[in-house]
């Protein structure tokens, strides 16, 4: 859930690029296929990611209906941050939407490379770029037309938000396959 707009332009560039560079010395790169989840509901995590290629959802099913909390794209970070560093379960899964490439890192390979003051810089800018994340979809849900909300997901990532099925992007918006359908029809990308 975090993009690397909030890497480059909320933590200062030296230390985007210590981050970066680490991931890149501890990751170790998988394949999922679509349809896994790389993050289950109700375990603990060791792990964030960083997804070279491919798309994931994370969805949270209450009442026995799935609801989609939000995607994430080539080049972002993702994971369960607060059961990662908290050492609670998540409440949420992540799950492949398109066959994906990801760096896995372990937190604690990622704690052992950094100096504590870096570690600590760069986990509390994870952690505020999530709350500001999940501050900007509640303020989204509550004040943008299903419409709008399709409209920045294209802005963000037209090239892959149309190889996601319609079924996840209908059920993200909160509106059904039909309505969306309509909506991609006047919406001219």
């Amino acid at each position: 859930m975090i993009s690397p707009e909030f890497l480059f332009s909320n933590i200062p560039e030296k230390q985007s690029k210590y981050f970066f560079s680490i991931i890149q010395k501890i990751g170790k790169e998988k394949n999922i296929k679509k349809g896994e989840t790389i993050i289950r509901n109700g375990s603990y995590s060791s792990f964030f990611f960083y997804i070279i290629n491919g798309a994931f959802k994370t969805s949270v099913i209450k009442n026995d209906k799935e609801y989609i909390l939000g995607f994430t794209f080539d080049g972002d970070i993702d994971g369960s941050f607060t059961s990662l560093l908290k050492g609670t379960l998540n409440n949420f899964k992540i799950e492949a939407v398109l066959d994906s490439n990801v760096l896995i890192c372990e937190l604690k390979d990622f704690k052992n490379v950094c100096t504590p003051d870096k570690y600590s810089g760069i986990t509390s800018n994870i952690m505020l770029n999530y709350i500001s994340i999940l501050e900007n979809r509640v303020i989204e849900n509550l004040s943008l037309t299903a419409e709008e909300r399709y409209r920045k997901l294209l802005l963000r990532q037209s090239s892959l938000i149309e190889k996601v099925p319609l079924f996840y992007i209908a059920a993200y918006l909160g509106i059904t396959q039909e309505r969306l359908s309509r909506i991609r029809k006047k919406i001219k990308f």
